[in-house]
């Protein structure tokens, strides 16, 4: 590798451990990219204080590139470069207005661990927080990027951007109460607004209003008119939330899709809201990381040209998946912690007419088999 490494951020998550990048992550390193150079401007000025402005072409064909992607989760390489340098004699450190890289990166990363150290970032850095609006929104809830990170010893710093994090900083600008982040829900639509375009969502947490759009208009309606048939959807995109982590509106949506009455990741949402004693005054609440790791190898796995099951919670705490067909009918049990299944068929016709299995739904074999075994039998 003959690029300098600028910096390399460690990412840390489910979705890093095999060593790679998701792309909606590069996203949030464009961000970082247009942090860098606002920063490097801002300390130029500062340390020039004869200056009104930056010089000109200061930060012109200025790129971050992704060198290479290390292991240990994910390592992030990034070299910093200059179409300028491309095309001249000087290596990039001896350009002038390099040095303000450098330290506009020590600046960000100083932010960063200052919030969590538990202090506020000063009256000169607010103008930054608003790009923390995008660099970390696509962080999943168990994920984190460490911006300080040392490759060199492989030690870890105190500069990491979570969704925690990421909220202290979009709040603590001056009087600042709301931020942006990510969104993914369930909802159904019971009003749409045409002279205004936008339409309603009802949730869990109450109707949101959501911008309507062309290319959303037909799923729109359609779950509209779904509305009494209690059809939901699945909706991706980007949301304002107030400081008590309150959906204030909906500000632009990336997909919907109008989902089956079966849908499978529907269903377990709901049923990862249950909590103790939810039957009757029993009833153990069900294990939300093994719904988790359930739902991620049903929608990998399952052959999806196959009729959808009804789940159901059971008092122990699993889940019971039905299958029924005229006289046909499929009944499985599966422990949510070992992920292992007691398969059975009966008819309603033919008292012989039965089979058993046990399956092991922990992986891609055990799941082949129990796509056989409905294909036989529903």
């Amino acid at each position: 590798m003959s690029d300098k490494v600028f910096i390399a951020p460690r990412l840390v998550g489910s979705r890093f451990e095999d060593h790679t990048l998701p792309v909606n992550i590069l996203e949030d390193f464009t961000a970082l990219e247009d942090l860098l150079i606002e920063v490097a401007k801002g300390i130029y000025l500062t340390e020039n204080p004869n200056r009104k402005r930056v010089p000109k072409g200061f930060s012109d064909g200025i790129y971050l590139k992704l060198v290479e992607i290390d292991e240990g989760s994910s390592i992030a390489k990034f070299a910093i470069a200059s179409m300028i340098a491309l095309n001249s004699t000087l290596p990039l450190e001896n350009l002038n207005n390099f040095t303000y890289f450098e330290k506009a990166k020590d600046r960000i990363i100083s932010v960063v661990e200052s919030v969590n150290n538990g202090n506020l970032p000063t009256e000169v850095d607010y103008k930054l927080l608003s790009y923390f609006s995008k660099i970390g929104k696509n962080l999943l809830d168990d994920e984190s990027i460490d911006f300080g990170y040392d490759y060199s010893s492989k030690t870890s710093s105190k500069a990491i951007l979570n969704k925690a994090t990421r909220k202290k900083l979009l709040l603590s600008g001056e009087q600042k109460t709301e931020y942006i982040d990510n969104i993914k829900l369930f909802a159904r639509i019971p009003e749409i607004d045409q002279k205004n375009n936008t339409f309603q969502v009802e949730t869990e947490f109450g109707n949101i209003k959501c911008p309507l759009t062309e290319s959303i208009k037909d799923s729109v309606f359609t779950a509209f008119n779904e509305y009494v048939n209690n059809t939901y959807i699945s909706l991706k995109g980007t949301a304002l939330f107030n400081w008590n982590d309150k959906i204030q509106e909906i500000t632009e949506i990336e997909s919907m899709d109008i989902l089956d009455p079966l849908d499978v990741s529907l269903r377990i949402s709901n049923l990862s809201k249950l909590e103790d004693n939810w039957y009757e005054g029993g009833g153990k609440a069900l294990n939300n990381a093994g719904l988790g790791k359930f739902e991620n190898l049903f929608n990998s796995y399952f052959d999806n040209k196959l009729s959808l099951p009804a789940i159901f919670p059971r008092i122990d705490g699993n889940i019971q998946l039905e299958w029924k067909k005229q006289t046909k009918n499929v009944i499985i049990e599966i422990d949510l912690i070992s992920l292992k299944s007691e398969f059975f068929y009966y008819s309603d016709i033919d008292e012989l007419d039965e089979k058993e299995e046990q399956i092991d739904l922990s992986d891609k074999d055990g799941w082949n088999k129990l796509n056989d075994l409905i294909k036989n039998f529903v």
